[in-house]
């Protein structure tokens, strides 16, 4: 008896973590509607969706509901389980192609002198010469 009950709470654990998902990736798409290449981001959009239908019939399916509208509840989560898998890739592929066509992304070690004399300046802190001068 205490399997099921648990069982049962995960399959509602993981629709509350889709519908959060979901409403994450749809404020991401609100925010970024200008930027041209989030072709991957409206697939993971679309996979979002695909995840939260898959835990609703996931839901049913652990609460002994086995069929609805004559279709079988095991087969339907195998096939949303399928396109999510499916545009989860597809997504990846996206972006590994727009990283591969772009030179957006640079990742570049900064100068560990560059970088102090610039604290320096910001900070308004003598300098290594200022201080050599001061102890004379």
């Amino acid at each position: 008896m205490v399997v099921p009950n648990i069982e049962t709470w995960i399959a509602f654990t993981n629709m509350f973590i889709a519908v959060f998902i979901f409403v994450y990736a749809y404020l991401f798409l609100k925010r970024t509607n200008a930027h041209k290449d989030r072709r991957p981001w409206d697939l993971l959009f679309l996979a979002s969706f695909i995840y939260l239908l898959f835990q609703i019939i996931n839901v049913l399916y652990v609460g002994s509901a086995a069929r609805i509208w004559a279709l079988d509840l095991d087969l339907i989560r195998s096939i949303f389980a399928f396109m999510y898998s499916g545009a989860i890739l597809l997504a990846f592929i996206s972006q590994h192609d727009l990283i591969l066509r772009s030179q957006l992304i640079l990742i570049s070690k900064k100068d560990a002198v560059h970088m102090e004399k610039d604290l320096e300046v910001k900070i308004a802190l003598p300098t290594k010469e200022e201080k050599t001068a001061a102890k004379k």
